[in-house]
């Protein structure tokens, strides 16, 4: 996506479905940098069972606009079963 304010590609939603869970669990989706660095925490709390989304608009915790590059996410549900979590890519260019 290209977090440049031009009205266009601004945001990635990141969406993940929660299943097989009754109640709330908790949930964390983070942002990664490939140095393994936490570049931000995009939501931190509970959750239901459902699909969920969570935007990005491509700033870090400062709110400065990341690099050009390719980031990591990671959907991180914690439930009485154990640990889950997912990760995948997100590139950022301008």
């Amino acid at each position: 996506f290209t977090p440049n304010g031009d009205g266009v590609n601004d945001h990635v939603r990141l969406y993940y479905n929660l299943f097989e869970i009754t109640g709330a669990v908790s949930v964390r989706v983070e942002i990664w940098d490939l140095a393994g660095r936490l570049v931000r925490q995009l939501y931190a709390g509970e959750a239901s069972i459902g699909l969920h989304q969570r935007p990005w608009d491509g700033r870090d915790r400062a709110g400065e606009l990341v690099p050009p590059g390719v980031y990591l996410y990671r959907v991180l549900v914690e439930a009485d079963e154990g640990e889950a979590d997912r990760a995948g890519t997100v590139r950022v260019v301008y």
